[in-house]
């Protein structure tokens, strides 16, 4: 039996990682999954990457916001989001990502795969058709029906809607692990997912659980960041 620790969309809330990480130190785990979306929207993208590179097991990819920024950095126009207030926190992020961290992006890829007991295992910010599908898990069936149709996976990870789901649908499982920054439900706690793989099945288990909330919001004051931010965090909902 492997077990495998899933997180995503954390959103440099290096706060709530280490949250996280004390609460699952007994835990040995073979693989370590981020989903993607590492950057944006809190003012520590910089532990948050670093975070991962110390973690040989780590399998990483890129999310939205993050693909943005290397955007950004490339001197391309931030096309999204439009809002003002949405938009400080892309520039604030290009602005004070260290060139380690950067070079560290810019490695990652878009998906990633791998192999564990009989299972083969995609990664995905978005779904396996689309990098930025958003797939709740109330969307019709049909649509992971659709997915499942692929014989290159019987796992896929998926992050983007920062909500915590499993299905199997037609011997195939679907895990988001939820956020690890910045949950949407009006729960502050954030979320994460531990697996435990044999050779062809999975227990997939979520966890929700409390960060210092406040010192993220120091962070942001810190740095003259929007008072929406502060609000989001304390309040554990998506920005309008």
């Amino acid at each position: 039996m492997k077990k495998i620790l899933v997180l995503g969309d954390i959103h440099a809330n290096y706060p709530a990682l280490k949250a996280i990480q004390s609460y699952v130190r007994a835990y040995r785990f073979d693989r370590i999954i981020n989903t993607g979306d590492f950057t944006v929207y809190s003012t520590f993208p910089n532990e948050t990457i670093q975070w991962f590179r110390k973690r040989k097991k780590s399998v990483c990819i890129l999310g939205n916001t993050d693909r943005r920024i290397l955007r950004i950095l490339k001197g391309k126009k931030l096309k999204r989001p439009k809002k003002e207030e949405k938009r400080v926190m892309y520039f604030w992020t290009s602005e004070n990502l260290l060139p380690e961290n950067v070079k560290y992006l810019k490695s990652l890829p878009r998906q990633a795969d791998f192999t564990i007991g009989n299972l083969h295992v995609g990664v995905f910010h978005g779904t396996l058709d689309d990098k930025d599908e958003t797939l709740f898990p109330g969307i019709p069936e049909t649509r992971f029906r659709e997915l499942a149709k692929s014989p290159r996976y019987q796992v896929h990870i998926m992050g983007h809607s920062h909500t915590p789901y499993y299905k199997m649908i037609d011997g195939v499982h679907f895990i988001n692990p939820g956020s690890a920054g910045r949950m949407f439900d009006g729960d502050p706690r954030v979320s994460f997912a531990i697996l435990k793989v044999y050779s062809k099945t999975i227990d997939v288990e979520h966890f929700r659980i409390p960060y210092p909330v406040e010192v993220v919001v120091k962070g942001l004051k810190k740095n003259g960041l929007p008072d929406i931010y502060a609000e989001m965090y304390r309040a554990g909902k998506k920005l309008n």
